[in-house]
């Protein structure tokens, strides 16, 4: 398989045996890039917007836990799995981690088998996630496409929270007119009423990748 068509893996871990160690396991089925900090790893992350990152939480920099909630902060980088690959085996930091927005857990020393298989799942999951996002992205522009422009204007403004009357009062028309237009753009957005139409905005246009 070219590189072209590999998954990227991104290591942070400031001890490099463990950066050869994962690397060995991964490099026939992945494109492999590391970082060995915290710092170093967020911007990597940023640059090279890897399709997975397995990260150690004890490193000197910046710990584990502080690049996830770094890296979930970021829309950018919010939809990147991040799976902990750590010698911290207890439940608490299992679970502080996976409440950061990390995705999966693993302990050392792994089981190369493990790894691999949970890896393989994440990105699965992923790619069906992306597919949906974009087939929701399609179906949207082709709803705003039956909309005149002055629906799609209204539409903005709804968006921002506007009530009727402002939008009436920002774009130089009656009240009565904004209500005639919001009639035709919940028909098109298949919803019930503005809030609902705009969550549905919202939600297909959610960061990705």
């Amino acid at each position: 398989m070219s590189n072209s068509t590999k998954a990227t893996v991104l290591l942070i871990d400031d001890e490099l045996v463990n950066i050869k160690i994962l690397s060995d396991v991964l490099k026939d089925d992945y494109v492999v890039i590391f970082a060995s900090g915290g710092e170093e790893g967020v911007r990597r992350a940023i640059e090279s917007m890897p399709d997975i990152i397995l990260l150690d939480i004890m490193m000197p920099d910046m710990d584990g836990y502080a690049v996830c909630a770094r890296l979930q902060e970021n829309p950018k980088t919010a939809s990147i799995p991040v799976v902990y690959v750590t010698a911290l085996g207890s439940t608490a930091q299992e679970i502080k981690g996976l409440n950061l927005g990390a995705v999966d857990y693993i302990t050392k020393p792994i089981n190369e088998e493990i790894v691999k298989a949970r890896i393989r799942n994440h990105l699965k999951f992923r790619r069906v996630v992306q597919a949906a996002s974009r087939d929701d992205a399609v179906e949207e522009d082709s709803r705003q496409e039956n909309m005149t422009e002055r629906q799609r204007e209204i539409f903005r403004w709804v968006r921002e929270g506007k009530t009727n009357w402002e939008i009436a009062k920002i774009i130089g028309c009656s009240e009565e007119n904004v209500k005639y237009h919001m009639k035709n753009i919940l028909r098109i957005m298949g919803s019930y009423n503005r809030t609902q139409a705009v969550a549905t905005h919202v939600r297909k246009r959610a960061p990705k990748d």
